[in-house]
C-alpha cells in the first residue's frame, strides 16, 4: 500500500508535533507499506527505506495544492491520502484522511479577519464533505467538529497527540540562569495570538504581590502593540524567543509554577510537556484542557484575570499542594506517551486499503 502524507507542517510546533510524534511515528513502525512524503525543499530529514520524499512547493492554503498534490499524488499512484491539516486536496481521487486540530477559526471568529475565518469555514465544509476518514486529537474538538459539521457524524474519530521520547528522557543539563533568568519563576510556553490569553496573564500578574519572574516564552512577533508596551513596561516580566529541545525542558523543569491562559485549544501540548518534567500547572478551564490534564492540574475560570491572580496566590503560598501536582503531572503525561495513537492510525490506514 502506497500512503501519501502531506508533511509541509513538519517544524510547526502543534501540527508539526503531531506530524513527527504521531504520523511519521507509525510509519517508521510500519515496514509493510510505502509512504510517500509530500514535503517543503530541504525536509526529508528522516532516511527510511519505507519513505520517499517528494518536495511540493505550492504554499500553503493555495489553490495551487490542491491541483499539484493531486497530480503527484497520481504520478506516484498513492492509495490513501493523508492531510493532518485541515486542507484536502479536493480533485484527489484516491481514499482520504483529514486531521482537524481544532476550529478555533469558527469558535472565536473575533479573533480573525473577516475573509480568514469564512474562507476557513469554506474550506473545513469542503474537506468534511471530501475525507473517508476524519481525525482529530479530543473529545472537545470532535465534539464542536460534529455541533458545526453534522457531515462529518459516522467518519470522525480521536486520535490523541502523544510525547515523543524527549519527554521521557534523563533531566536536561541546561541552565536558565544563563538566559537572565532568576529562580524561582512562573512560566508561559505557546505563541502569542489573541487567543492564547496572555492579556490575562498579565493582568492577573500584575496584581500578585512580591510574586516571582514571569518567563514568557514564544514568537514574540505575534503581540500586538498594547500588550508587547504593557510586558515591556514590567520589570519583571522576561520576554523570551521561541525555544526547543533541552532548552525548553530546562525552562519547563526549572519553573516554579507553569501558567497557560488560552481561551481555546483542540489538545494542549505545553502543560501535558511542563507536566511530564514535574512543573506544577495552572490552566484555564478551556474544555480541551480540562479533558486532557485531567484532576492533576489547577484551573481558572478563561479570561478571568481575578480568578487566575487568586489560584497562582494560592498555590505560591501552598508548597504541599505545587509538591503533590509535581509528583501527579510525570504520571499523567506518561498516559500520553503509549504507542495507542500510532498504532490505531495504523489500523485506520489498513481499513481504507
Amino acid at each position: 500500500m502506497n500512503i501519501g502524507i502531506d508533511v509541509r507542517k513538519l517544524h510547526d510546533y502543534g501540527i508539526g508535533t503531531h506530524i513527527r510524534e504521531v504520523v511519521l511515528h507509525a510509519a517508521l513502525g510500519d515496514s509493510s507499506d510505502r509512504f510517500t512524503l509530500f514535503c517543503e525543499p530541504g525536509e526529508s530529514t528522516i532516511d527510511a527505506p519505507q519513505f520517499t520524499w517528494i518536495v511540493e512547493e505550492s504554499r500553503k492554503y493555495s489553490l495551487r495544492e490542491h491541483v499539484s498534490l493531486t497530480r503527484k499524488s497520481n504520478e506516484q499512484k498513492i492509495e490513501i491520502f493523508h492531510s493532518p491539516h485541515y486542507t484536502l486536496p479536493y480533485l484527489l481521487n484516491c481514499k482520504t484522511i483529514v486531521t482537524i486540530h481544532d476550529l478555533i477559526h469558527l469558535k472565536f471568529r473575533e479573533f480573525f479577519p473577516y475573509w480568514k475565518s469564512k474562507a476557513a469555514e469554506f474550506l473545513l465544509t469542503q474537506t468534511v464533505k471530501k475525507a473517508d476518514v476524519i481525525l482529530t486529537v479530543s473529545k472537545t474538538s470532535r465534539d464542536d467538529i460534529l455541533e458545526l459539521f453534522p457531515a462529518a457524524k459516522g467518519k470522525i474519530e480521536v486520535l490523541y497527540n502523544r510525547l515523543g521520547d524527549l519527554w521521557n528522557g534523563p533531566p536536561s543539563q541546561v541552565d536558565p540562569s544563563a538566559l537572565g533568568i532568576s529562580d524561582p519563576y512562573l512560566l508561559y510556553v505557546g505563541n502569542f495570538k489573541r487567543h492564547k490569553g496572555i492579556d490575562t496573564l498579565v493582568e492577573a500578574y500584575s496584581r500578585l504581590n512580591n510574586a516571582p519572574q514571569l518567563v514568557l516564552a514564544g514568537k514574540s512577533g505575534e503581540l500586538d502593540a498594547d500588550l508587547s508596551q504593557k510586558i515591556l513596561a514590567n520589570s519583571k516580566i522576561r520576554l523570551l524567543g521561541l525555544a526547543s529541545g533541552e532548552l525548553l525542558r530546562a525552562l519547563y523543569a526549572h519553573a516554579m509554577i507553569f501558567v497557560f491562559p488560552s481561551l481555546y485549544e483542540g489538545f494542549g501540548y505545553p502543560p501535558l510537556e511542563a507536566m511530564s518534567c514535574g512543573t506544577p500547572v495552572v490552566s484555564s478551564d478551556a474544555p480541551a484542557l480540562k479533558e486532557i490534564l485531567g484532576k492533576d492540574a489547577e484551573f481558572f475560570a478563561r479570561g478571568n484575570p481575578d480568578d487566575l491572580a487568586q489560584k497562582l496566590s494560592q498555590l505560591l503560598e501552598d508548597a504541599e499542594k505545587r509538591k503533590r501536582l509535581a509528583a501527579a503531572g510525570p504520571k499523567h503525561a506518561r498516559n500520553f506517551m503509549s504507542e495507542d495513537s500510532p498504532r490505531k492510525l495504523l489500523s485506520i490506514y489498513r481499513r481504507l486499503s
